[in-house]
């Protein structure tokens, strides 16, 4: 199989108090469709939001093509190809 686009390595965020997101891997290969699914208050907004900039990781890696990227930002996010749509 092709090295993953995007990668998602341990990925972890937190609100204060509140953890958001505990220990996501997820990888998304050339050619495939990839769904994200879960129950209201899962996490799933707050995983797009990190993969498109508007919020950053409190641990865990992001992969970009097999090398490690910090997402700063939503237009460094387009620069490099994700967007959202609402």
């Amino acid at each position: 199989m092709a090295q993953p686009l995007v990668e998602l390595r341990n990925v972890s965020k937190r609100f204060g108090n509140i953890e958001a997101l505990t220990g996501v891997s997820l990888q998304v290969h050339p050619g495939q469709v990839t769904c994200l699914l879960g129950d209201n208050g899962a996490g799933k907004s707050t995983l797009i939001k990190i993969l498109s900039g508007y919020h950053q990781a409190s641990g865990g890696e992001i992969l970009l093509d097999g090398v490690v990227a910090r997402i700063t930002s939503p237009r460094e996010a387009r620069q490099r190809g994700i967007a959202t749509v609402c």
